[in-house]
């Protein structure tokens, strides 16, 4: 008996880990497990993913299996919503002459792969003056969790996606936290380095360089490398504009405090920014 609830608990492990795409999980055999995951996978269901987004908050921080299905589930919901025109800050630019593909990335700070994406490009060069174009603020930051082998990508205090890391080449998991950037994105064409980086091309796969020289990438590249699925990858190519913070956690305490510590001063500029405002129109 023993033996086959052994057999059926790792069973249910598994299919949690993975990632049960065909239906919503089976519960019956975790008692303790929060009923908000199986009621976010119902309303998920149904197209309501708001409802949904809105009980997987609550377990963003949890430690084990429950922690990795919440923020899993809450990257179903939000990766499609930044890759596409229903992201919460998209806009509208309007090409003007002498505009293209390259300008408009930097007159909306919007990256050129995703404002493709956005608008249905596929042939960057036939921009028309007076087109209307859905861009897109690029303001997401990179965790790398190196103890729980989990990147996560976060706008300000959402969670928009989280990826498991298959494995870390020359990156020790004690130490200090380490705060870099995003250096560029590499293009790859048959797994080598291509010369197409910066020309709008989206269709191709990629890697990820950091200024400290870390690589992000489906293979190891020699040096310092942090392995995750290509697919993943060219998802994070699309959420991270060069220049994006990347924090490699090695301590989850301390980052805590730091990042409690950072949104606190963040409220606190921001309500000044408020009182001075309110000082020159009172005057």
């Amino acid at each position: 008996m023993k033996s086959i609830f052994l057999t059926l608990s790792a069973a249910v492990c598994c299919s949690v880990l993975l990632g049960d795409e065909e239906g919503p999980a089976n519960y019956s055999l975790w008692p303790r497990r929060p009923a908000e995951l199986a009621q976010a996978r119902r309303l998920m269901a149904e197209g309501k993913n708001s409802e949904a987004a809105y009980l997987l908050r609550p377990y963003w921080s949890a430690e084990g299996i429950v922690g990795r299905e919440a923020r899993q589930l809450t990257g179903l919901i939000n990766v499609p919503r930044y890759l596409s025109r229903q992201h919460p800050h998209a806009f509208l630019y309007t090409v003007k002459r002498g505009d293209n593909i390259a300008r408009v990335a930097r007159n909306t700070k919007c990256l050129q792969e995703l404002i493709m994406l956005l608008n249905g490009i596929v042939d960057p060069s036939r921009l028309m003056v007076g087109q209307k174009l859905v861009a897109v603020p690029m303001n997401q930051r990179l965790e790398l969790h190196v103890a729980h082998l989990e990147a996560s990508v976060w706008d300000g205090d959402i969670l928009v996606a989280d990826y498991a890391i298959e494995g870390l080449e020359g990156i020790g998991s004690k130490g200090k936290n380490e705060v870099t950037a995003l250096k560029s994105c590499e293009c790859l064409v048959g797994g080598a380095t291509a010369r197409v980086v910066g020309t709008g091309k989206a269709a191709v796969d990629r890697s990820l360089v950091l200024s400290s020289g870390c690589v992000l990438a489906a293979e190891h590249r020699g040096g310092r490398t942090v392995r995750l699925k290509q697919r993943d990858l060219n998802e994070l190519a699309l959420l991270l504009a060069p220049g994006a913070e990347v924090c490699l956690v090695r301590d989850e305490e301390a980052y805590a405090e730091e990042r409690a510590a950072r949104q606190a001063q963040q409220a606190q500029d921001a309500s000044d920014e408020v009182d001075e405002a309110e000082e020159v129109s009172e005057e």
